[in-house]
């Protein structure tokens, strides 16, 4: 089974929120109607409604058996909308509620390595939290954290998989910025050792490109171009990576 790469997707958001527990508890009929309108949410992908219902239950059903969870959707849905500012606010909330929680360091690792530009003043402060977001995520994953309470049991040992993956990609997106390839392209290797996928193929293939090794850059797009789930705008984005490590490396 696999799961959504880089934050796009977390399984959890298409399941039914009983499915999380082997014996779920009861809820009452209010609480359960609130759920649902997480849920439905979710199911549609609409990202902003399923904050504002995970925010009702949250507030209305203090007492929710099923916090874990939302905090781990709400960290997912706010990632998808792009907004920095609610991936911050509910990455707060998640650690002030679990500090071991690790979808919430990964998700915050990853917004905060997607903003970083080459020229901002506070670039080397984020390359270093996204380091120490990612770096403690990896060792929670390593040492039996919190598991990621948004999956169900019987797929979490996978889903770590992922998240370990997400955490290493995070600090390479963050060491391309910096200029630092040879760091990106040995964290990148990392990330595909535990969790391969052609997304993160296709950002090896770049930070070949970047660090002038066309060799390599032109044979990890030939393996990426031929792996199943390739969409054809990572082929796309892989092609152009070959053709420009091709035109760069010269006649033989």
């Amino acid at each position: 089974m696999k799961f959504g790469l880089l934050g796009m997707a977390v399984l959890a958001a298409a399941l039914p929120l009983a499915a999380y527990q082997a014996k779920p508890p009861k809820v009452g009929p209010k609480e359960q109607e609130a759920l649902m309108q997480v849920q439905t949410a979710a199911q549609a992908g609409n990202f902003k409604g399923e904050l504002t219902a995970i925010t009702n239950v949250l507030e209305n059903f203090v007492d929710t058996k099923f916090k874990p969870q939302l905090l781990d959707m709400a960290m997912d849905a706010a990632y998808r909308t792009n907004d920095p500012v609610q991936v911050a606010t509910w990455y707060e909330r998640t650690i002030a509620s679990d500090p071991n929680d690790i979808v919430a360091r990964v998700i915050m690792a990853e917004m905060t390595a997607a903003q970083i530009r080459e020229n901002d003043l506070d670039k080397a402060d984020n390359i270093k939290k996204v380091d120490d977001l990612a770096h403690k995520a990896l060792d929670l994953i390593q040492s039996g954290g919190t598991p990621p309470a948004a999956v169900p049991a019987a797929s979490a040992d996978e889903y770590k998989k992922e998240l370990a993956g997400r955490a290493w990609t995070a600090m390479a997106l963050a060491s391309s910025v910096d200029k630092k390839y040879a760091d990106a392209i040995a964290d990148y290797k990392k990330g595909l050792d535990v969790f391969p996928n052609s997304i993160v193929m296709a950002r090896l293939t770049k930070a070949y490109v970047d660090n002038k090794q066309y060799d390599d850059a032109i044979a990890t797009a030939d393996k990426t171009l031929a792996m199943a789930d390739a969409s054809p705008q990572v082929k796309t984005y892989v092609q152009a990576q070959k053709d420009l490590a091709t035109k760069m490396k010269g006649p033989h």
